[in-house]
């Protein structure tokens, strides 16, 4: 008895699923079919030059949909159909109310009249623009307008959207527009970027320094960050420098004779803070003033132990003011498998740098000066150059 009710509710049940299933295949939406035949017909009607058709079925669809969960368009669609109809009253109420509109609208739509609406603004926009002018529109509904549409039509937030975004919040600090800005609309875009590079260093003693020194060609390594109108480098310079003139000197354990055949190392190193005077997509040039220790000290032991003998003419805090100035050779895309595939921007430039750092202590009178330098760097980029 047990056995025959069980096997009668597995029948039931799978009569019952397939009944579903029957229903489900059949089901047809009507709103969504007249829907995406309204958006087809929208896009042939801009397509064959007749906007107000155009407008009619935009009409429609809107009165069709209604409060529907099935929108005719997405949040982004709205913004622009408002544009090309030149409904600026709704523009401004979705812009106004975007954190209460933006939920109601069907934003996952795939198809391409998002698209074409920004072929066809693109098309309409020096027109378009002279008739925002000559609106009743405020000065700030007009800004706003603007600045979108170049949003649009660039599809990034360039230097120029930068600039346009910069006016408009130092002109009305006090919009009624404030959570469109910070729920929808890009921010100022940070035009940062990094690079390491190596290179060559001329390094030039001076004073009574230059006396006892000659100059020579060293190594230097950077590593340098760019942020907006900032420059800041972390660096390295080293090299040898030759005895120019004989002498001699105590080292806490026999005097020794420093002849034209000896050199000395020396190394300096820190930190570069500068501002940009010029920051173009193709040349860089920016005064700056550096932080560093310096360091010149004789060769004569090879066993570490003995370092503390070493002669160290220069062992300080040093500081100093120098130029830069950085051309982009060349640019390409950096694909990676982050940051869901997208690419990334790298570069190549020659980086040159002229300066004079100032040694705060001597250890030897007869040695007072300083360092003058230029550097030669080959840079690798990434981000904004």
């Amino acid at each position: 008895m047990r056995l025959a009710l069980f096997v009668l509710l597995f029948l039931l049940s799978g009569s019952l699923m397939a009944q579903i299933e029957n229903e489900i295949r059949n089901f047809v939406d009507s709103t969504e079919i007249l829907i995406n035949n309204g958006r087809r017909l929208l896009i042939k009607s801009l397509e064959e030059d007749n906007p107000e058709k155009a407008n009619q079925v935009y009409t429609y669809l809107i009165n069709a949909s209604g409060k529907d969960i099935c929108r005719a368009f997405s949040y982004d669609e709205q913004m622009c159909l408002s544009l090309i109809f030149e409904n600026y009253q709704a523009w401004i109420d979705h812009a106004i109310n975007f954190r209460q509109l933006y939920a109601t609208y069907n934003n996952s739509r795939d198809d391409n009249l998002y698209s074409f609406l920004r072929q066809y603004l693109i098309r309409m926009q020096p027109d378009l623009l002279q008739r925002i002018n000559t609106t009743a529109l405020t000065d700030e509904d007009k800004a706003l307008i603007q600045l979108f549409l170049h949003l649009i039509i660039i599809d990034r937030a360039d230097d120029t959207y930068n600039q346009m975004l910069k006016d408009f919040k130092r002109l009305y600090p006090q919009t009624r527009y404030a959570v469109f800005f910070s729920d929808y609309m890009p921010g100022v875009r940070v035009k940062a970027g990094s690079a390491f590079g190596m290179g060559v260093s001329g390094i030039f003693p001076t004073d009574n320094l230059a006396t006892g020194f000659s100059s020579n060609v060293g190594f230097n390594m950077s590593w340098d960050f760019n942020i907006n109108n900032i420059y800041t480098s972390l660096y390295m310079q080293a090299g040898a420098l030759h005895v120019n003139t004989p002498f001699s000197m105590y080292n806490n354990f026999q005097t020794i004779d420093f002849d034209n055949s000896d050199s000395f190392s020396y190394i300096d190193g820190g930190l570069i803070m500068g501002y940009f005077v010029v920051r173009s997509k193709h040349l860089h040039l920016a005064p700056f003033g550096a932080l560093m220790g310096t360091n010149l000290t004789s060769n004569l032991y090879t066993d570490p132990d003995d370092e503390k003998y070493e002669v160290k003419i220069v062992n300080t805090f040093s500081y100093g003011v120098g130029l830069k100035t950085e051309l982009k050779l060349f640019e390409y895309d950096l694909h990676n498998f982050y940051g869901y595939g997208q690419t990334g921007k790298s570069y190549f430039s020659l980086k040159t740098e002229v300066g004079y750092n100032v040694l705060a202590k001597h250890n030897f009178e007869g040695f007072r000066g300083n360092i003058a330098y230029v550097r030669a760097t080959l840079m690798w980029g990434f981000g904004n150059f």
